[in-house]
């Protein structure tokens, strides 16, 4: 059954669109091994730029994207993932009415066009981004940087639907922060922080009070349209226990799988479930993905009586994932590390980790189980072999990488610092990032070992030299001060050397950034789908610079972006 994204509409409605298929004589064809492409307009005839055409290939749970040009054109390259078969190719964006044409047959050497005329319509409130109802709410700076959080467990339209009082509202708030509501951390911009807690509520009751309306203004954010921004091939993969979207779901409902992070090599890619102990491997030939399924170490994982005191209970699922020398993967977890043997489909973990670590050249995990104490752990014995370094406690430390000398660096996300420490000299060092209570979240370290952290409060990257004692940071928009409109967060960054770029992401707006790493210019690019983005993974030596991303809330899915 095809999804319901290319529902065959009746040919009465096609025809009243517009539609079009032939297969473009050889003479035509400007391009001989290009096969499908086409041409998007407007019901006034005018070209529609930076569209997003799907090709889904019927029986399968493969789609591959491409976006129109300034002139409305449309081609997926020959090296895309569109090969011959039967397909169904259409567009399905929140301010258009969709459009679809079923059975294309695409066979070598022909070129099939689809044309399509696009009726525009109104953006429905359900179908905003947290980034966009952000936009149209009155409120200051800060007003709006605090309150766009609340979407990194639910969407806005969940969090405004009922009208409160300010009491109300502080007691919701709370309740969201968990624990961190007792926190008083001046060098965080989080919300549920004891400072800030009272005028967040007096904010959501200035726009959700009682007596307010429901109809919550909000505002349109135009998609990109220029050259650049429309040069991908975006190829989805399907996941068992997608779902289906519901923006009223708060995260964390077993019956689905929530994709976090993501890694590949030549033949699969894995990426792990951050609600149940499963890991994803998904053939990168077939898109086959089956679900592995492990035990957590004793103690280790999701705490089963309520957690940090959140709703949906997030803290301590698996996270990140890594390939160590042999291959193998290694899996992050709160008081947990696990290894995945593909050879032999065999699991085995230790009772010690956390989330996020760091795996330095000897394949050791460093990590963080308790704070104040770095662990490093080794994983090449099955007995649990253990080195531990104090270091001074740190407040909100969020993840840990380490790089290709062994030293290891700290985000300190609830204190605006990079920590960091030479397990040679055993010397550690905290930098203060330049933007104060920015928030270094996740990043990754590049081959010449600086580190690229995304800075989740200030809409910005910053890289730190622990050799040379530098940080520079990078807007992922030019000109866009930290803390202003559009108010992104980016969670996570990774590096691509060959191709010298950080790719780093916006959590409220379904949009990933490409920043330069020698001229800091950046490049905007708009998913095809209304993504939830948490860590996503560069391809290491791919031919075109490529970014795998985990798509996090249903429908889940995992996403491969390549650059033309």
């Amino acid at each position: 059954m095809l999804p319901s994204r290319l529902r065959v509409r009746s040919q009465a409605l096609l025809t009243a669109l517009g539609f079009a298929v032939v297969a473009a004589p050889a003479a035509l064809a400007a391009d001989a091994a290009t096969l499908l492409r086409g041409h998007i307009v407007s019901s006034d005839g005018a070209p529609l730029a930076g569209i997003p055409v799907k090709a889904h290939l019927d029986n399968t749970n493969i789609t591959v994207a491409v976006y129109t040009d300034k002139n409305g054109d449309y081609d997926f390259p020959s090296w895309s993932d569109v090969k011959p078969g039967s397909w169904s190719v259409g567009v399905e964006l929140p301010d258009f009415d969709h459009v679809n044409k079923s059975s294309v047959a695409i066979a070598s050497g022909k070129t099939a066009r689809v044309n399509f005329t696009l009726k525009s319509k109104p953006l429905a409130y359900n179908d905003a981004t947290a980034s966009e109802i952000i936009a149209g709410l009155p409120g200051t700076d800060q007003q709006k940087v605090l309150f766009s959080q609340c979407s990194n467990c639910h969407t806005l339209q969940w969090a405004l639907q009922i009208p409160r009082t300010r009491d109300q509202w502080v007691k919701v708030i709370r309740m969201m922060a968990g624990r961190a509501a007792d926190d008083d951390t001046p060098g965080t911009y989080a919300f549920g922080q004891r400072q800030f807690i009272e005028p967040l509520a007096e904010y959501l009751a200035s726009i959700r009070g009682p007596g307010s309306s429901d109809k919550v203004p909000f505002k349109p954010r135009p998609r990109p349209t220029n050259a650049e921004s429309t040069n991908t091939v975006v190829t989805e993969y399907d996941l068992p226990r997608g779902g289906q979207r519901d923006v009223f779901m708060l995260r964390g409902d077993p019956a689905y799988v929530w994709p976090h992070d993501v890694i590949m090599n030549d033949q699969y890619a894995y990426y792990t479930d951050h609600f149940s102990y499963t890991i994803g491997q998904l053939d990168r030939n077939t898109g086959e993905v089956k679900e592995l399924h492990f035990r957590a170490p004793a103690g280790a994982g999701r705490d089963p009586n309520g957690g940090d005191g959140r709703p949906g209970n997030p803290g301590g699922g698996t996270h990140e994932l890594q390939f160590d020398r042999q291959g193998n993967v290694i899996i992050g977890m709160r008081k947990g590390t696990v290894r995945y043997n593909p050879k032999t489909g065999q699991f085995n973990g230790w009772a010690t980790g956390n989330d996020q670590f760091g795996l330095d050249p000897q394949g050791n995990v460093w990590t963080l189980p308790v704070n104040g104490q770095l662990v490093k752990l080794d994983t090449s014995s099955e007995a649990l072999k253990r080195t531990i370094y104090p270091i001074p406690k740190n407040a909100g430390i969020y993840d840990i990488d380490t790089d290709s000398r062994g030293r290891t660096d700290l985000y300190i996300w609830r204190e605006g610092k990079i920590g960091f420490f030479d397990p040679a000299t055993l010397d550690y060092k905290n930098y203060a990032v330049p933007t104060p209570m920015s928030g270094p979240r996740r990043g990754q370290i590049d081959g010449q070992n600086r580190l690229w952290a995304a800075e989740f409060f200030a809409g910005q990257v910053v890289m730190f030299d622990p050799d040379e004692q530098i940080l520079k940071e990078y807007p992922l928009i030019p000109g866009v001060k930290p803390y202003t409109a559009p108010y992104a967060e980016p969670y996570s960054a990774s590096v691509d050397d060959k191709n010298h770029i950080v790719w780093t992401n916006d959590f409220s707006s379904s949009r990933i950034y490409k920043i330069d790493t020698i001229t800091g210019k950046s490049v905007e690019y708009m998913t095809p789908d209304n993504y939830e983005i948490r860590d996503f993974k560069v391809e290491v030596g791919a031919p075109r610079p490529t970014v795998w991303i985990p798509a996090y809330r249903p429908p889940s899915k995992l996403v491969k972006v390549q650059v033309r």
